[in-house]
């Protein structure tokens, strides 16, 4: 049996899921450290598990045992799977998991489950996105703010920023839908022609307006209500791969991780070199 499994396990799947599995997870951890960087999918986990089931359902007993041992003799155990015939005896509906994982509905729905994800894992380049979108609704100085320090700071940094700057560019957004909120209200009354505050009216320009129509007020919020509701996924998402509090720099820097990939895996030759 284990024989045979050695022999057919590239054919089927070679990786098995790492999820709620610590001894999977050690052993792909150490095969990233050495260099490799495949990760079984779904997919790959389920045709395993059911290759596995198959195998030892047709070979797992006496009958199939003496068919095994006498394909052994005869042919070299390379060639074991095109001896036994076993991949063209097998057909994908008799792999009923598989089989429906395969289905366009199934397809369908774990390809819209891979776009969330993808959006979860891309809040920062949302929240950028949202930085622009903001000096091109408020067109002021309240926006400039955003796009100096995404280009002054956060896109020049090696890899994310810091939760201080996460944290201030919330206080800040916090400031400005306080400050248009009130600047909208009736009692504040500061008018003028184009709309825009009388006293910094001309080349100031600071982004500040005062409209009537519900509308117009909710388009002009928008940018500051998605760059704080894209704020709070970020930190959710930061929180959850234990990156919020540190970066990626801190739990390994540049140098470690070339000296990690020269080695090869190899821990204690990594210590041996930070020594």
């Amino acid at each position: 049996m284990s024989k045979l499994y050695l022999c057919l396990n590239d054919t089927f799947v070679e990786k098995i899921l790492f999820k709620n599995k610590t001894e999977e997870l050690r052993e792909l951890n150490k095969q990233h450290a050495a260099g490799s960087v495949e990760i079984p999918t779904e997919l790959d986990v389920i045709m395993q598990s059911e290759a596995e089931f198959l195998i030892r359902d047709k070979y797992d007993n006496t009958s199939g045992a003496k068919e095994l041992e006498d394909h052994i003799k005869e042919a070299n155990k390379k060639n074991l799977l095109k001896m036994t015939g076993f991949d063209k005896k097998v057909r994908l509906n008799q792999m009923r998991r598989t089989w429906e994982f395969t289905r366009t509905g199934s397809m369908l729905h774990k390809l819209l489950e891979t776009l969330v994800y993808i959006f979860i894992s891309n809040t920062s380049v949302l929240l950028y996105l949202a930085f622009v979108y903001s000096m091109f609704q408020n067109s002021g100085l309240i926006s400039l703010v955003y796009t100096f320090s995404m280009f002054g700071y956060a896109l020049l940094e090696e890899t994310r920023p810091r939760k201080s700057y996460w944290e201030w560019i919330r206080g800040y957004t916090l400031f400005v839908l306080i400050l248009k909120f009130v600047m909208n209200l009736k009692i504040t009354e500061f008018r003028s022609k184009g709309g825009q505050m009388e006293i910094l009216w001309g080349y100031v320009k600071p982004g500040i307006y005062v409209y009537s129509e519900l509308w117009r007020i909710f388009a002009y919020m928008l940018p500051e209500i998605l760059i704080t509701a894209l704020l709070m996924l970020n930190e959710i998402h930061l929180k959850l791969l234990g990156l919020w509090y540190v970066i990626e720099l801190d739990v390994e820097s540049v140098q470690d991780g070339i000296a990690r990939n020269m080695v090869k895996g190899d821990e204690e030759a990594v210590l041996r070199q930070k020594t």
